[in-house]
């Protein structure tokens, strides 16, 4: 009976050994599935501009994966493929928080432009608005109440950066504008 263990240890190792060995004598194609499957969300989610970071290292580590796979290196593929899949993951998540912050931003930017434009307008038919004046400056408040409406349109498409970069140059339009308004 002890020589019975003495030799069922050995075996043991040999064998969970060669079940190492086993699972690295393959390529990992279901960890790089995983993994373009976790970037290929990373991307929809727009991580490639909300999270580029993270999304880089990602999809940096899957091409590793590939390259570790092309030169037999399974071992080093599988750590690589599943790096790129956590990256991935984090990239996603980074981006959804990124974009929510960016629709809130914008909506409160189309929302402060959108009351800096009515004032104008109020400010415009006041007591100090002649007719010169409305005459210049009216068509200039009609294009920034288009140009608003194509903000919202972007940020109705999800389009939030579009929508933050017409926020931007209606708020500079409008502040040469109300420079040229009476004050009250």
């Amino acid at each position: 009976m002890p020589r019975l263990r003495s030799i069922a240890r050995p075996v043991a190792a040999l064998f969970l050994g060669a079940a190492v060995l086993a699972a690295c004598a393959e390529p990992p194609t279901r960890e790089i599935n995983q993994a373009q499957g976790a970037l290929d969300a990373a991307r929809a989610a727009g991580a490639e501009a909300y999270a580029r970071t993270e999304f880089q290292a990602a999809d940096a580590a899957l091409k590793k994966a590939h390259d570790a796979v092309a030169e037999r290196d399974y071992r080093q593929a599988l750590s690589f493929a599943l790096d790129a899949r956590e990256q991935a993951r984090t990239a996603a998540r980074e981006a959804a928080a990124a974009r929510a912050r960016a629709a809130t931003d914008v909506a409160q930017a189309i929302q402060t432009a959108a009351r800096g434009v009515e004032t104008a307008r109020t400010r415009l038919a006041g007591p100090g608005g002649t007719r010169e004046l409305r005459g210049r400056l009216g068509p200039s408040l009609d294009e920034l109440t288009m140009q608003l409406q194509e903000a919202r349109s972007a940020v109705a498409a999800g389009d939030y950066a579009r929508a933050a970069e017409r926020t931007r140059a209606i708020e500079e339009r409008l502040a040469a504008v109300t420079a040229d308004l009476p004050r009250r």
